[in-house]
Parts: C-alpha cells; sequence; structure tokens
C-alpha cells in the first residue's frame, strides 16, 4: 500500500445532555494521547468538537469541563437517589427556566402557534446565553487556522439539504453561530441566520456525520472514532413512556448500523478494485476504459470505532434535557470507562487482510 499520512477522526453525533458521553470519551483518548486531526459534529456534538478544535490541547479537557460544569443543573435534593420524580422536578426546571449559559424561555408568546414573527424567532427558547458561552471558551481564530479540521453539519431551512460548514474548505469562517445552527433543533430553537440563509440543527437531516468522513475526496488511511449517543437496539417497550424513549432512541440513532454496513461493502470493492488494478498487464492498465474505472478505487484503509452510549437507569423519554448534576457526572463517567475499556483492546491495531478496506469495531457485548 502506498505511504501517506494517516489521520484520527472523531465523529460526534446529537444528544443534548447526552453529550457529557462524549466529553468523558474525550477525556480517555486525552489520556492515550490521540488527538483529533480532525473532529465532525452535529448538535450537542458539534458544540463538544468546536471546544476540541478551538483550544490548544492542553487546554481542550477543561475548557469541556468548563462547559458542562456550566450547564449543569444542581440537583433538587443532592442527598437522595435518583427517582422518576426527582427526574420529572428536573425536566419541569428545565422547560420552565431553561439551562444557564445556554438557552432561556423567550416567553409566553413564543407559544402561540399562529404568531407571525421574523424567521430567527421561531423557537421556544433564546440560544443568545450559549452565544456567549461560546465565545468565552473557544478561540476562533485557532478555528479558523485550521490546525485541526473542523466540519459541523446543518441543514438549510430553505432547501432542506444538508450544509457543512468546515475551517479547510476555503470558504467558511467558523463563527459561534455555525455552531448555534448546527445545534438549532426545532421546535425549541430557532433557525440560525448566516449570510442569506438560516439553518437548523444537523440531526433533523441526518444525526451521524459519518458520511462526511467516509465519502471524503481525500480518502487517506483513517481511524475514526465514531460516538453515539442514541442505541437503535434496545429492548422493545412495555409502556408508553417507554415506546416514547424508544422513538427517539430510533429516530436519532439515523440507521446508523445499515450505514455502516454499506460503507464496509463499498470502501472493501474500491480496495479491491486497486488490487486488481495492480495485477493488470500495462497494456491493459493503459485502456482509457480501464483507468477511468480503476480510478474509482483506493489503497487507504479506514478503522471505524463506534461506541454507543448505554442509556441510565430510570431514564425516559426527556433524558437529552436532563441536566442534572448526577445524570451528567454518570455520562462523563460512562464515556471515560468506555473509552479506556476499547483503548485496552485497540482492535484496530490488528493486521488486516489485504483485500479489507473497512472494519468496525464495537465493544465487547455491544
Amino acid at each position: 500500500m502506498a505511504s501517506r499520512p494517516s489521520q484520527t477522526v472523531y465523529v460526534f453525533q446529537g444528544g443534548g445532555a447526552l453529550g457529557a458521553y462524549q466529553a468523558g470519551f474525550v477525556e480517555a483518548l486525552e489520556d492515550a494521547n490521540l488527538p483529533p486531526h480532525w473532529l465532525v459534529g452535529t448538535s450537542i456534538g458539534a458544540i463538544n468538537a468546536a471546544l476540541i478544535a478551538g483550544n490548544a490541547p492542553a487546554d481542550r479537557l477543561p475548557a469541556l469541563r468548563k462547559f458542562w460544569d456550566g450547564v449543569t443543573r444542581p440537583g433538587f435534593a443532592p442527598h437522595l437517589p435518583a427517582s422518576p420524580f426527582t427526574a420529572a422536578w428536573q425536566t419541569w426546571q428545565t422547560l420552565t427556566t431553561g439551562i444557564p449559559g445556554f438557552f432561556r424561555p423567550r416567553g409566553p408568546q413564543a407559544w402561540d402557534m399562529n404568531r407571525h414573527a421574523p424567521l430567527t424567532e421561531l423557537g421556544f427558547y433564546d440560544t443568545a446565553p450559549l452565544a456567549a458561552t461560546l465565545r468565552e471558551l473557544v478561540d476562533f481564530d485557532r478555528i479558523a487556522a485550521a490546525e485541526v479540521r473542523l466540519t459541523l453539519c446543518a441543514v438549510n431551512v430553505r432547501t432542506g439539504n444538508l450544509a457543512l460548514f468546515d475551517n479547510r474548505d476555503g470558504k467558511t469562517r467558523i463563527t459561534p453561530e455555525h455552531v448555534m445552527a448546527s445545534g438549532a433543533l426545532p421546535p425549541g430553537f430557532a433557525p440560525v441566520q448566516i449570510g442569506k440563509d438560516a439553518y437548523w440543527d444537523g440531526g433533523i437531516y441526518s444525526n451521524t456525520p459519518l458520511d462526511v468522513v467516509l465519502d471524503d475526496s481525500e480518502r487517506r488511511d483513517t481511524l475514526c472514532f465514531m460516538v453515539d449517543l442514541w442505541d437503535a437496539s434496545e429492548a422493545a417497550p412495555s409502556t408508553m413512556a417507554g415506546a416514547l424513549t424508544r422513538y427517539k432512541d430510533i429516530q436519532y440513532a439515523s440507521r446508523i448500523l445499515e450505514h455502516l454496513d454499506d460503507h464496509e461493502r463499498l470502501q472493501n470493492l474500491r480496495r479491491a478494485l486497486r488490487i486488481v488494478g495492480h495485477k493488470l498487464d500495462a497494456k491493459t492498465a493503459a485502456d482509457p476504459a480501464i483507468k477511468e474505472l480503476l480510478a474509482l478505487g483506493c489503497d487507504s484503509r479506514i478503522d471505524v470505532v463506534h461506541l454507543v452510549m448505554q442509556a441510565l437507569p430510570g431514564e425516559d423519554s426527556w433524558r437529552d434535557i436532563d441536566f442534572s448534576d448526577s445524570r451528567l457526572r454518570a455520562r462523563w463517567g460512562a464515556g471515560l470507562k468506555d473509552g479506556r475499556r476499547m483503548l485496552e483492546r485497540a482492535p484496530w491495531k490488528a493486521p488486516a487482510r489485504e483485500r479489507v478496506g473497512m472494519r468496525v469495531h464495537m465493544l465487547d457485548g455491544d
């Protein structure tokens, strides 16, 4: 295989308060000295990605901690174990008062469904506090310098098409508004205006932006850590509350297992095509039609390390807005633990068969 630079990529799904799991996983990778060359994120994943790309390596974990500490809601009764009552109280507080440093209610008028208002006010909550938080914790000049590649995913409200904000595309200078656009999930948050267009959360198009990496034209050898917050394969529900929870799991998991299978077959085919090309005689390989076909192949190998956060006991369909201190600590700790378990295994280090272009690795039992 031809020599080329390899890259380590983090891909972060959206999921609101569940994103603390990604921060814990990043702590494990920091401890193992596996920094990213490229970050791809949607929604809360975009915020976590911006906090990493917008800080020097030594400051990344402190920035993540400061953000998650800032959006943590103190427990209703810290001395008591979590219960349906305390969870319901936390959810009610978030719905009625918002989250400091993140979002706040717009007021009763926002709940008038027939009220005409500017597009950028069509949301129940105002995310101006998030803009201030991002300006405090993220160095956007560092992001513009593109030492680490950053790609944020959003949806153009007018066209319905996926929009990618990339600090290496030569066109986009990423600002707090681009991060907020990636996390503007309706109807809670209004679209964010950037230039002539308005954008919603990329999660309503695809909450798992792995395609951005696997379709990249550079086709470099890649170690990709994909950290998902919604489990598409949990047990069937037995209550209405469980049904609502399961519905969200399936919706925001974004058919990722199917996508992984498709990309694995495609990448293996690309590599097989290149291997076949190397075995052709010079005359056949020089045929224009054959050359055109061989150009579709590539030598690169991709290892996708897929982690999926498991729901905590007692969580319900509102868990993505549960910013209680006990839940965020538990999610961070779970991400750190799972990250360390995966790093101990390091299955991507095992030799791959010559014809294999892509492998997917998951934790035992997932």
